[in-house]
């Protein structure tokens, strides 16, 4: 055995115990530095999706807000312009009174306020109907919101009353544009501008 210990290449040993040691070495630094590679990129990929997510989310709650606006703006308009439609039914309604006391033909008479009759009803439907619909759009526990319904209430008081709702109609507006204002701020503020 003696003779085995001395016959053996030290040099070689050691070189190749080296080599072998650096290879495994190696080895476990490359391994290691790949997982942390792996756990770096993970976590720029978890943001970058977080980020994503959430700007996703900005968008989605930004086009509903637009469109909530939107549909709001329409449903004024056409509650004002049901407004209109009624007045003018009651306009049409009082200058046909003195024409249709002169021809002196009651059925004829009849006829016509029972046609005027369907037609008011409809527009008041129709006004009644958007009014439902500005009021499912809103909030009536903030203050801006109760103001405005009140407005959208006078409105068809005023014409039901057989007076012109034009100052009504104006209110509706000057009551609508600060949730309007409000809204928009809160859209843009969700945009980042």
């Amino acid at each position: 055995m003696e003779r085995f210990l001395c016959d053996i290449d030290w040099p070689t040993l050691l070189a190749f115990i080296v080599v072998t040691l650096t290879m495994i070495s190696t080895t476990f630094l490359t391994i290691r530095n790949q997982n942390k590679a792996s756990n770096s990129q993970l976590a720029i990929s978890r943001e970058s999706a977080d980020r994503d997510r959430e700007k996703s989310r900005a968008e989605f709650i930004s086009a509903s807000r637009q469109a909530w606006i939107n549909s709001l703006r329409e449903e004024v308009s056409f509650y004002i312009s049901g407004t209109f439609s009624v007045w003018n039914l009651w306009q049409q309604k009082n200058g046909r009174a003195d024409v249709l006391k002169e021809i002196q033909n009651p059925e004829y008479a009849m006829l016509e306020l029972g046609e005027w009759s369907v037609r008011y009803g409809s527009a008041i439907s129709m006004a009644q109907k958007h009014r439902a619909q500005i009021y499912l759009l809103l909030n009536p526990g903030e203050d801006l919101s109760r103001d405005f319904i009140g407005a959208v209430d006078a409105a068809l008081k005023t014409v039901q009353k057989e007076a012109d709702p034009t100052e009504a109609n104006t209110l509706i507006i000057t009551k609508l544009q600060p949730i309007l204002k409000e809204e928009w701020e809160r859209v843009k503020a969700l945009d980042g501008a």
